[in-house]
């Protein structure tokens, strides 16, 4: 294959939905039209993994289901069905991978995914990805971490009314793979152990809505540059009753600054003269 594989592995509500839709609007960038492939972490974190295989399943026979005479030559659903069939292949056969990710991508130069649960891969799944093909380079989007568990909890409870944030709050904080998707230093250790510092673009969600930001994106991908529209974010929580964003709570965010204080640390030792403004804020106000 003589295409580049541009993989986002995260971080979890950093804006990788916004980046996969600008990239899928791409004239040189093909994406899949499975929103999320979860074929590594299904593989090497199956313990938090594995169900996104029965979710995909069910998915795909409540689309069927839905089927009618009409809709069954409708080239958008026929597309949709298609795919779903080949990501349920890598399943026993791993080479059906590059064969999903290029299917329609008619020669443009770089097959694009973005799965934020590849950032809980280890050394060994990033080394799989690594060898699967012989172009690939990883994305990694960072959020301020408390910004970011408090974004994916109300993303939950947009969907499931009864997701109680205050009642499990303390305890996904707590939680491995809540662990692991905040834990920005160690996805970069494991993933630069196996890529280097050159197959991989780092930018901060806070920095991401610019064009600046996306131009460096397109160039880290042999791309050309493409203005992007920043006033829509994908994947938005549910507003308050004002219609506005609704804000963490300051004794949760005291909380889960703790509990990321690591985090903190690590990722401002690395990037010390980029480190956006909240993210200050944040760690001068809790002292980390």
């Amino acid at each position: 294959m003589t295409q580049r594989l541009l993989i986002c592995i995260g971080a979890q509500k950093a804006g990788t939905t916004w980046l996969a839709d600008y990239l899928r609007d791409h004239p040189q960038v093909h994406v899949p039209p499975v929103k999320e492939v979860h074929f590594f972490d299904a593989r090497f974190v199956p313990q938090w993994c594995a169900k996104y295989e029965e979710e995909m399943l069910a998915e795909f026979q409540r689309q069927t289901a839905q089927l009618t005479m009409e809709s069954c030559g409708n080239p958008a659903i026929q597309q949709r069905l298609h795919a779903m069939l080949l990501r349920f292949r890598m399943i026993a056969n791993p080479n059906e991978y590059l064969r999903f990710m290029s299917w329609g991508a008619q020669g443009v130069p770089v097959l694009f995914e973005a799965t934020p649960d590849y950032s809980m891969l280890g050394k060994d799944g990033f080394r799989f990805m690594r060898e699967i093909h012989p172009d690939v380079r990883l994305i990694f989007l960072m959020r301020n971490p408390a910004d970011r568990v408090w974004s994916s909890m109300t993303f939950n409870r947009t969907h499931n009314p009864k997701f109680d944030i205050e009642a499990m709050f303390d305890r996904l904080l707590e939680r491995e793979d809540f662990m692991l998707l905040a834990d920005y230093e160690r996805t970069l250790q494991e993933a630069q152990s196996v890529f280097g510092e050159d197959r991989i673009h780092l930018e901060f969600y806070e920095h991401l809505f610019n064009q600046e930001a996306v131009d460096r994106i397109c160039h880290f991908a042999g791309i050309g540059a493409k203005p992007a529209e920043f006033s829509t974010r994908s994947n938005a929580s549910r507003s308050d009753a004002s219609g506005g964003r609704e804000e963490m709570p300051q004794d949760m965010r005291a909380r889960a600054c703790a509990a990321y204080a690591h985090i903190y640390q690590a990722i401002a030792r690395r990037f010390a003269n980029d480190i956006p403004e909240n993210w200050l804020q944040d760690m001068a106000r809790y002292g980390l």
